[in-house]
């Protein structure tokens, strides 16, 4: 009986072979992302909509928005609250945190509007109230609690729990509340109109002020975080996602408008820009838009700018995500849906409104659809087909 020879894979075949595995990975990957970035995409959108859900079960319940911001301030003194015209105490503890029992976190709202305050693991007690940059040397356990349904999966940033200051020890949120289209003061709350969206400091706004038909005006947006770690002020942070250009001049006027949004070209600020820190999106409880507020001024995935040099100051505050084409934004009914970075956004170089009653504070947007979406009552309804 004759035996064959057994005939292996020449090094040529081996080889050739490989190629072939490697160019259908190469073709495949992009496909395995793609679908990838679809499921987290359709969770992130799923996630604002049970976010916005909160929003208007506390209007139901209380028949009012709550505020932007506000709450008890530390010590209990200087609160300058004043219920006979709506205005809440000085603190600057977002809206998100009140809205906490309508998202099943009783137990954290307990936590934080109940005084005294025990730390669970140290047992150490606290007697008063914190600012929501206080970390109490990292012993505040709800600043660094993490709610998982106010993050979008796309995004990559991360807390970091080791740290126990106020920027990387803070829990995060990718949903915040639609602060309108104006620029210049939009973060005082001296005034119950001081800006032109569904919310805004130390005020609450009801239902009824959405004017413009709730169908038609923004209560949630979305806002990237930075991925960056223990840099600080004015390092490494680069990407629109969660940083801001600081002590940009000019803002409340057409040409400050277009001097922000040139400091970024695509997701990136140009080198030389005047950065401050990664703010968007941090600090989850604090409430000023330079946090937890967009402005509908520059369409989704623009610049942000502070006209300060610090996080408590006015400016534009772009609306932003990792999707790369667009943002989430969640309607005043509920409706979810999907902006891209293309939408109408009218003219950045025209002067932007005044809250505060002031100059063309009545009139309609200068900002497209974009800017219509952002203002509860300026009479300038959007064809939906514009984004679509």
């Amino acid at each position: 009986m004759k035996l064959r020879n057994a005939r292996g894979f020449t090094l040529v075949e081996l080889l050739v072979v490989i190629a072939i595995i490697g160019i259908l990975v190469g073709l495949l990957l992009p496909a395995v992302q793609a679908a990838r970035e679809a499921a987290r995409r359709m969770s992130c959108s799923n996630n604002i909509r049970q976010v916005g859900l909160a929003y208007l079960n506390y209007e139901s319940a209380y028949k009012k928005f709550p505020p932007g911001w506000g709450g008890p301030a530390p010590g209990g003194t200087g609160t300058d609250a004043d219920p006979n015209v709506g205005r809440v105490g000085i603190n600057r503890w977002s809206g998100l945190l009140m809205v906490l029992p309508q998202m099943e976190q009783q137990a954290l709202y307990t936590q934080i509007f109940t005084q005294p305050y025990r730390n669970q693991i140290n047992n150490q007690t606290l007697n008063g109230w914190l600012w929501p940059w206080d970390m109490w040397n990292g012993n505040y356990l709800p600043w660094r609690t993490q709610v998982a349904n106010i993050r979008c999966p796309s995004d990559p940033g991360k807390m970091n729990p080791d740290a126990t200051w106020f920027d990387d020890g803070s829990a995060r949120t990718n949903y915040v509340m639609c602060y309108g289209d104006t620029t210049q003061d939009n973060h005082h709350a001296w005034h119950p109109a001081a800006n032109r969206g569904m919310f805004q400091g130390r005020y609450q706004r009801r239902m009824s002020d959405a004017q413009d038909g709730t169908a038609y005006t923004l209560i949630l947006g979305e806002v990237g975080t930075t991925p960056s770690q223990n840099l600080g002020w004015n390092a490494g942070k680069v990407r629109i996602q969660g940083s801001m250009a600081v002590s940009v001049s000019g803002m409340e006027t057409g040409a400050g408008v277009r001097r922000c949004k040139m400091t970024a070209i695509a997701d990136r600020y140009v080198p030389g820009t005047n950065m401050g820190g990664h703010w968007r999106g941090i600090r989850w409880g604090d409430g000023h838009p330079s946090f937890a507020g967009f402005s509908t001024v520059l369409p989704p995935n623009s610049a942000s700018c502070n006209a300060g040099a610090g996080d408590w100051d006015w400016g534009i505050f772009s609306a932003s995500s990792y999707h790369g084409s667009g943002v989430h934004v969640c309607f005043g009914d509920n409706n979810v849906r999907y902006i891209g970075n293309s939408v109408d956004a009218g003219d950045a170089s025209r002067d932007p409104p005044l809250g505060i009653d002031g100059a063309r504070s009545n009139l309609p947007s200068p900002y497209g659809a974009w800017g219509a979406m952002g203002s509860k009552d300026a009479g300038d309804n959007w064809d939906a087909a514009s984004i679509e």
